[in-house]
């Protein structure tokens, strides 16, 4: 069904919405339970591995997120984020929401943009590119030019996307309520559901994410090794922002990096010093370091962009993050169970020496039996797989976003050959 024609009877678009949702998730719960039932019924051992249909599944709902767009794509994206919920299959398959969502026409961005502005585009806009720069699961980006020349980038959220929002949440929570009802699951989807629920509300709303992109700004006033783009705040609302136009060097493109004379291990450093002060220091961090949010100028001054999801970290954070990353590199076992019990890490029986284990199996996937500085991304999915398989230990959701964008970072520090340390960026080691 095409997208033009939902949009335009609304009722037959949420019907529509329902419908398709409850299809996947029917043929996705086949998937799993089908096969389990004939294995039962035949006396056949449990299958060694399920990779193949995590595979499958994933990939079904990959394909109905990037049909309907909208909260399925963000809610994706989330599931991308979360080793220490869904299988590797999963997390691999549904990243590529973050580069696949399938952009609006633009004669609906202009009419979002005259809305919200109150006037004809042309009367703000001395050029305004039909041709996105970006587009995402809330909105797209244009290049454009303000009357007064000033190149500008502007985002514009899609027509809409609140009411769409609702509908897909209800979708969501009714789909988690059914399957936790009639086949209780391990993984915890209602309360993903519940904080997606709160997250988008809060970034539907552009004015938030301004204030977000001026905190950032703040923390690094007057460092010359940092860009964050400059917001109008005139031409910006709730639904739009029209921000100072930055460009530069994609962070994984080593070729013109090294092209424009830059030092492949001076560009990590300066990425991770970025992170870490905003993590460890000011606890307030853009939370979303993908390779689309981040540049390099041929100076090489990183420009990070996109604030629609930050973070704000619980006081003693960073030290206790610290404190965690010091006692695994000096292996001291009664500091690892107290950074992990200050960074938010509870067990349901009160027995904290699993942090010990929690910790040494991390470390084990470091190739060296201990910590020298980089949260890889293998370290990380070893301690969300050891959560998963161990329910007794629950672990903050801001700590799963921290090991996130580590892991992140990691792996654009391996694209450029390098590793992401994070103790030689706070200048230890």
């Amino acid at each position: 069904m095409s997208l033009g024609l939902l949009a335009r009877f609304p009722s037959l678009s949420h019907a529509y919405r329902t419908t398709r949702a409850a299809t996947t998730a029917a043929s996705v719960w086949g998937m799993y339970k089908v096969p389990e039932f004939v294995r039962k019924r035949l006396g056949r051992p449990e299958p060694k591995s399920l990779g193949e249909t995590h595979e499958r599944a994933a990939k079904k709902i990959l394909d109905l997120a990037l049909e309907l767009r909208g909260v399925n794509i963000k809610m994706c994206q989330v599931m991308s984020t979360r080793s220490d919920v869904f299988p590797p299959e999963f997390v691999r398959t549904l990243k590529l929401c973050h580069d696949a969502v399938p952009p609006h026409e633009f004669e609906v961005v202009r009419a979002v943009v005259e809305r919200e502005l109150g006037k004809p585009i042309g009367e703000v806009f001395a050029e305004f590119d039909a041709t996105p720069l970006a587009a995402a699961s809330l909105a797209q980006v244009h290049r454009a030019r303000l009357r007064d020349g000033r190149q500008v980038a502007v985002k514009v959220q899609y027509p809409d996307i609140e009411d769409i929002v609702a509908v897909d949440l209800k979708n969501m929570a009714r789909i988690c309520r059914v399957y936790e009802r009639f086949d209780p699951q391990p993984m915890p989807l209602l309360p993903l559901v519940r904080e997606m629920t709160e997250h988008l509300a809060l970034e539907l709303d552009f004015v938030r994410e301004v204030d977000n992109a001026e905190r950032i700004r703040a923390i690094f006033a007057g460092d010359t090794t940092v860009a964050i783009p400059v917001v109008h705040r005139e031409w910006s609302t709730q639904r739009i922002i029209t921000m100072e136009l930055v460009e530069g060097i994609k962070i994984t493109d080593v070729e013109g990096l090294r092209a424009a004379g830059l030092d492949l291990g001076h560009v990590v450093n300066a990425l991770m010093s970025v992170y870490v002060r905003m993590i460890m220091a000011a606890g307030f961090f853009q939370a979303d370091p993908h390779p689309g949010n981040v540049f390099v100028r041929p100076d090489g001054q990183v420009v990070v962009m996109d604030f629609g999801l930050c973070k704000e970290l619980p006081d003693g954070f960073g030290l206790g993050l610290f404190e965690l990353m010091f006692s695994m590199m000096t292996m001291n076992e009664s500091a690892m169970i107290r950074a992990f019990t200050e960074l938010g890490f509870r067990t349901k029986t009160g027995d904290t020496t699993t942090f010990i284990e929690l910790a040494k199996r991390m470390l084990r996937r470091s190739g060296t039996g201990r910590f020298e500085g980089e949260f890889t991304e293998g370290m990380t999915d070893e301690l969300f797989e050891a959560v998963r398989e161990n329910p007794v230990v629950e672990i903050p959701t801001h700590f799963v976003l921290v090991g996130r964008v580590f892991s992140l970072l990691s792996g654009i520090a391996h694209t450029l050959g390098h590793r992401a340390n994070v103790l030689a960026a706070m200048g230890v080691g």
